[in-house]
């Protein structure tokens, strides 16, 4: 049952490629392009894409507007060549000096834009920092602090894009204040929780309704104090209702319960009962795991929330509040953790936990995947789970084991998702 969860998460991933997902939204018909419920009269197209699907995205865009799409430029977290646009590798998951450049591409690009003219942009995970243009005074050694302080000081997704926001020049709507008056397409991969659209790649294309204030207050939880006065020094971001806006339209066109939602068709048409738990996974990965652990005890004892044999999937991005001095990713981490709480579990199950976009945290696996085998392994290895989760060190441990996940960049990003199954 293990690879063939394995098998049934790499053909979901498959099916939310950038790609295949704009395919879903984006037409060219009798003179119109159509972008889900919208329809635009046919004029030149110019594309920005950037985030870990963009060169996914913009294939797909290409293929269905064809020559209506006069010049382009791609951010991507890996080069691959596209013909006609210009692809610009960046970093991640910390900006340097290639995501400097590439921010300073898009904002000439963007000054080039003109009224007559539409701008697709194609937003996905990753975008805050493979594309970055520090706001002065900062620099991208401060950016880099403050995002490695906030990373490891265990913060969510939100709290770190909405400082984000307000230390750059290209996020926080203000990437759609200078392409204005152009007409703004945002197609966007999300990769954040409820899909907020000023959280996804930190909103370069939409009103951010938080303020530096909140920006400060983030700054002051995690005692980055040094950084405060810098950022009360700065402009504020625009807000809803700023005209800039005026010609944009947002449209998120994938997220985790798409992910999930093709996850169990596919488990279904197996033959396997499947329930969808969340798609909005939130809070600390070791937590989250005794939280799973326990359903799937319950699952086994009573039949509830549903009775066994039966296939649970979530999704989301937990956190992990770094301690320790290992290797390893949040989706590992989740793993090892539930790894630890089934030790007890009398009956059989299976489980795998990855990030979509083939990368957890800061190593070259997609995640790792068990079951009730590898506590005869451990034992022949000596090795101490405990251990290993106390340092930090899930990557580690996996590698021993033999159960990492390797995939490379997938083209997508929907952030994470995990199966259990319980027989």
């Amino acid at each position: 049952m293990r690879d063939k969860l394995l098998d049934l998460a790499l053909s979901t991933i498959e099916k939310v490629k950038g790609k295949h997902l704009v395919y879903r939204v984006l037409k060219r018909k009798n003179g119109s392009i159509i972008i889900g419920e919208r329809k635009y009269r046919e004029k030149p197209v110019y594309i920005i894409a950037v985030g870990k699907a963009s060169v996914e995205m913009t294939s797909g865009a290409k293929d269905v507007l064809g020559n209506i799409i006069k010049k382009g430029v791609v951010v991507s977290p890996y080069f691959e060549k596209i013909e006609g646009v210009e692809v610009i590798e960046g970093s991640h998951p910390y900006p340097d000096l290639k995501s400097l450049e590439a921010g300073k591409r898009v904002l000439t690009f963007a000054k080039e834009r003109k009224k007559d003219e539409l701008v697709l942009f194609l937003l996905s995970g990753g975008a805050s920092a493979l594309m970055e243009v520090p706001a002065t005074p900062f620099t991208l050694e401060d950016i880099n602090k403050i995002t490695m302080s906030l990373l490891m000081g265990g913060a969510t997704i939100e709290e770190l894009n909405t400082v984000r926001r307000h230390i750059s020049s290209i996020k926080g709507g203000r990437l759609a204040k200078l392409l204005y008056p152009a007409e703004v397409v945002t197609l966007a991969v999300s990769d954040v929780k409820f899909d907020v659209p000023h959280d996804i790649g930190s909103g370069p294309t939409v009103p951010d309704p938080t303020t530096k204030i909140d920006a400060v207050e983030v700054l002051k939880k995690f005692e980055l104090f040094p950084y405060i006065e810098k950022l009360e020094a700065l402009e504020d971001t625009p807000k809803p209702g700023d005209p800039v806006f005026k010609n944009t339209f947002f449209k998120v066109i994938g997220n985790t319960l798409v992910a999930l939602s093709f996850l169990k068709e596919e488990a279904e048409k197996l033959g396997i009962k499947t329930l969808i738990l969340t798609a909005e996974e939130d809070g600390e990965a070791r937590e989250l795991a005794k939280f799973y652990a326990s359903i799937i005890y319950e699952i086994k004892r009573s039949g509830n929330p549903v009775s066994p044999p039966v296939l649970l999937i979530t999704g989301g991005e937990p956190t992990v509040t770094v301690k320790g001095k290992g290797k390893g990713g949040r989706s590992t981490e989740l793993a090892l953790s539930l790894l630890i709480e089934l030790g007890a579990f009398q009956g059989n199950f299976a489980v795998l936990s990855m990030g979509t976009d083939g990368i957890d945290g800061p190593t070259d696996a997609a995640g790792a995947y068990f079951d009730k085998s590898i506590y005869k392994k451990i034992e022949e290895l000596n090795l101490d789970p405990d251990y290993f989760l106390k340092n930090n060190d899930s990557y580690t441990f996996f590698k021993k084991t033999g159960n990492l996940i390797f995939t490379g960049p997938t083209g997508t990003n929907v952030r994470d998702i995990r199966l259990f199954y319980v027989d």
